[in-house]
């Protein structure tokens, strides 16, 4: 059964059993609720996005769901290119939150498994935890298998997180079914006589003949410590079943294969990669096949990190990304003897076969095209420089005794090369040489204490935000009304003070304040949060309320947070109130986001479809907008954005916001959506015919001559392949020509002109130029015969040598050129020290080149003296060196080659 066959099977399988299908986290870890786990630098399962729903931290959609996720491990990153490792897999899912459990998911594993992939029973084991009587007698009793293919073992094998009860953490736990695919043959198997069947399936496990399929964790206990601090498990108010199935395995064992390098997954690829080299992929493994492995497998990982929003740089993620992409690289040119720049020629199969399921391999091809490209080429010009360099330094005597690579060589790879640490690594570790790795991290923090010094930023930018899940954790969300409404009575569910929730805000104090409706957008999307006042009339008993909202914020379950200032009166739990925003901050605000649409749409016009939105900032002052782009933005394609925004506000453009479409409508449609954005099965959908379709939950402007007037501010580098670019609209786009017409009449002023500044300017600048040329002159002293010493004479040719003190090379040509003149027939050579180096001019005059004489061989032989070289014409030449100790030695060899250029032409 092809992979993809499985796939649609697998998830219409658990469809068919009341199952919704939802789609899987992208590779950057984010769960359900939009928060991102940066404990880890990749999803690696398919229940990481479900925590929420696990916990009781938010409710699923259905109690029973199934998704198909896409993973990165790199535990094993330098083992891939055998048969079994890789870095990028797809793994099948299916949960349960509190509603099926152990008699239900182990017959439908083995339904699949045998009825709908087509496995052979006999060659399928499991293993459940020790004590789990339950799960053991649903497999012997339901399902029918025999006790000698039933397994029990302890929780470091069969319990999840494993050796959990023992070692912790504290928390949600459960056991755990693994079923395995006997890989190896009748004959290979353990025949050992007084072995158990526990004790020959270890054996024959730990030899590699059985290979893990599926697994089925139920999450049933929460751990904990008792008093005496003894470990202790209790069972959960629900139980849950968390399945993870993984595609590539069952792909190659039912396909009857070796490995899954050998099935439908990567048979395009390594079809692709053997056309372009033009020798066949034979599944050995030959240093030529274990190349073809690589460059297969981590192309198809870089394709699926790239379109979900990974980039390559030297930091996290994007720093595992450069080495999967620079390992492939060194792989394709040195093992399989790429010349030219191969990876782009790979990626489009990968695309065309995995694009149908997954769908963003095709919105973001240009993208996904364009950051290898870019990462290609700037490795490629670094990459055989870089390996000759190690291969000097693994080849010295001291490191082939040591076994040893410094730290400081491996650093300096890195910053001056680009090479990953681990692609050294590699590298040292096929000649049996380590790398000294507290070396190296000795100098990357240097480096990075450095940076620090020399950067402005405030610490306290990178710090996290105090208002987190806790403030609110325990409120049913707000009602949101902010997309209609600028004001609206609401109640007071609650207030929280420093030390948590409190009955009543009096004058004077900061608080957060939470209600049961509110116009107020919270900070999100990289849009703000709105301001303005929360106001109550008095009762004759209390004064009346007036209090400023200066932030906006959201917790994770949904409840909106207003950081609030009393200025009058008090606040408290149950009190009708009016909340209204500040509407011309708001409508500052609209006129940016919309903007900052058009803005991406024009970019992409501009410089590609391979622009794509990485993050963006959205205040009232001003939008701030980074994109994917490889290169600094030219002042013609800057200008050629500013036009066409600007040309969409003129034309009055209607923009359209749908409030509820589904989400697989919208892409359908080619809506664009953001990197690592979590949506559910209905998505908001704003459009400006025409020009741009985004997926958005800000607000907009009706129309886009609102927007009034765009004006780009500057464009810069975020980061490794993103560029910025901060532009403002509005009042503040007007005040800003107002300020740029104001410096050109003060520029005006100065330059005593009512008009044309630019010339004005540029008289300026030459008269500049002009002075300047004149000081160094003065500086070099004049250039006549006189302050140069008494020429010598060879067969009565006078010969002119001497070392000045110049400022510029073109100095010393000047004083040759005038020296030349005046002697009116000779051989001037001069020679200077400039910026630690040598210089020389020398001139010929004409009469003396029938004779033989040549300025370029006479200054090429004195810069030879002084491990230099250079030449030119016969009558005048320029030459330099790089010992100066040697400069007058050089000079005073002069005369002797002038005798011996002469005495040649008289032979």
């Amino acid at each position: 059964m092809l992979a993809h066959e499985i796939r649609q099977k697998y998830l219409q399988f658990f469809r068919d059993r009341g199952h919704v299908h939802l789609p899987g986290a992208p590779l950057v870890p984010v769960d359900v609720l939009g928060n991102e786990d940066r404990s880890i630098l990749f999803s690696g399962s398919g229940m990481e996005q479900f925590k929420p729903y696990f916990t009781g931290a938010a409710t699923p959609p259905s109690p029973r769901v199934t998704t198909v996720q896409k993973c990165v491990r790199t535990v094993d990153i330098d083992a891939v290119g055998d048969f079994s490792h890789c870095t990028f897999f797809e793994m099948l899912g299916n949960f349960s939150f509190g509603d099926y459990f152990k008699a239900d998911v182990i017959p439908w594993t083995w339904e699949f498994l045998t009825g709908v992939v087509g496995l052979d029973g006999d060659r399928l084991c499991v293993t459940v935890y020790i004590d789990d009587d339950e799960a053991y007698s649903v497999w012997k009793d339901v399902v029918g298998l025999p006790d000698d293919r039933i397994h029990r073992q302890g929780e470091d094998k069969n319990f999840w997180p494993a050796s959990v009860i023992s070692q912790g953490p504290d928390g949600p736990c459960g056991p755990c079914s693994e079923i395995f695919y006997r890989i190896g043959e009748p004959g290979e198997m353990t025949m050992t006589p007084g072995l158990s069947p526990a004790e020959r399936y270890a054996v024959d496990d730990a030899a590699g003949r059985w290979l893990e399929i599926w697994n089925n964790v139920f999450t049933q206990f929460s751990r904990s410590i008792t008093e005496r601090g003894d470990p202790q498990l209790s069972e959960l108010p629900r139980r849950n079943n968390d399945t993870g199935a993984g595609l590539d395995r069952i792909a190659f064992v039912s396909q009857g294969k070796k490995s899954v390098f050998e099935t439908d997954l990567f048979g395009p690829t390594l079809d692709r990669i053997s056309s372009l080299t033009g020798r066949p992929y034979t599944a050995s493994m030959s240093p030529e096949d274990f190349a073809y492995r690589v460059v297969a497998e981590h192309t198809r990982s870089m394709v699926f990190c790239i379109a979900d929003g990974i980039l390559p740089s030297n930091e996290g993620r994007g720093y595992v990304l450069r080495y999967i992409m620079r390992r492939a690289i060194r792989y394709g040119k040195k093992v399989l003897g790429f010349e030219n720049p191969f990876l782009t020629e790979i990626a489009p199969s990968i695309i065309e076969q995995m694009g149908g399921f997954y769908t963003e391999l095709h919105e973001r091809q240009a993208l996904i095209m364009e950051t290898i490209r870019a990462e290609e080429e700037q490795f490629s010009r670094t990459l055989d420089r870089g390996l000759r360099i190690l291969d000097t330094v693994l080849s010295s005597e001291s490191v082939r005794q040591s076994k040893m690579l410094e730290g400081k060589v491996a650093f300096d790879l890195y910053s001056t090369y680009g090479f990953p640490i681990k692609l050294t690594q590699d590298v040292a570790a096929e000649r049996l040489i380590q790398v000294d790795l507290a070396g190296f991290e000795q100098a990357l923090n240097a480096q990075r204490h450095q940076s620090q010094q020399n950067s402005s930023i405030d610490k306290d930018v990178f710090s996290t935000s105090a208002m987190q899940v806790g403030p609110g954790s325990e409120l049913e969300p707000t009602k949101f009304v902010g997309y209609e409404e600028t004001y609206t009575n609401a109640v007071v569910t609650a207030v929280y003070g420093d030390l948590g929730r409190i009955s009543l805000a009096r004058p004077g104090d900061q608080v957060l304040v939470a209600l049961s409706v509110t116009p107020f957008y919270a900070e999100s999307g990289g849009q703000v949060g709105d301001t303005g006042w929360l106001t109550a009339d008095g009762d004759g008993v209390s004064c009346a309320l007036r209090a400023e909202v200066i932030d906006t914020r959201k917790t994770a379950t949904g409840v909106y947070l207003h950081s609030v200032r009393v200025l009058e009166g008090e606040i408290s739990e149950g009190q009708s109130l009016v909340a209204q925003i500040d509407g011309i901050r708001r409508r500052a605000i609209t006129r940016n986001h919309t903007a900052t649409h058009l803005l991406q749409a024009a970019l992409r016009r501009v410089l590609g479809d391979h622009v794509h939105q990485k993050g963006s900032r959205v205040g009232p002052d001003r939008l701030r907008f980074d994109f994917t782009h490889n290169q600094a933005v030219s002042h013609e394609q800057r200008a050629e954005v500013e036009r066409l925004v600007n040309d969409w506000v003129l034309v009055d453009e209607d923009v359209t916001i749908y409030p509820e479409v589904p989400l697989n409508e919208a892409k359908q449609r080619g809506a664009m959506a953001l990197f690592g954005e979590k949506y559910g099965n209905t998505v908001r959908m704003v459009e400006v015919p025409g020009i741009s379709l985004e997926l958005c939950g800000g607000v907009h402007i009706r129309h886009t001559s609102s927007i009034g007037l765009f004006k780009i501010v500057s464009e810069t580098g975020s980061s490794s392949g993103v560029r910025r670019i901060e532009a403002v609209t509005g009042e503040a786009a007007y005040q800003r020509v107002v300020e740029s017409e104001s410096t050109i009449m003060r520029t005006a002023a100065l330059l005593k002109t009512s008009g044309d500044i630019l010339t004005a300017v540029e008289k300026l600048v030459q008269q500049r130029k002009d002075l300047e040329k004149q000081v160094k002159e003065l500086q070099a002293g004049p250039a006549t015969i006189e302050s140069l010493p008494e020429p010598a004479y060879v067969d009565n040719v006078p010969v002119l040598t001497a070392v000045l003190q110049v400022t510029e090379p073109g100095q010393l040509a000047d004083r040759t050129d005038a020296a030349a003149q005046q002697l009116k027939s000779g051989v001037v050579v001069l020679g200077a020290e400039l910026d630690g180096k040598v210089i020389f001019a020398a001139r010929v005059t004409t009469d003396l080149i029938g004779r033989g004489l040549n300025a370029g061989r006479l200054v090429k032989e004195a810069a030879r003296i002084t491990g230099g070289g250079g030449g030119g014409r016969a009558d005048f030449a320029t030459a330099g060196g790089r010992d100066t100790t040697r400069l007058k030695q050089a000079l005073e060899s002069i005369p002797d080659m002038v005798v011996a250029e002469l005495n040649e032409v008289t032979r």
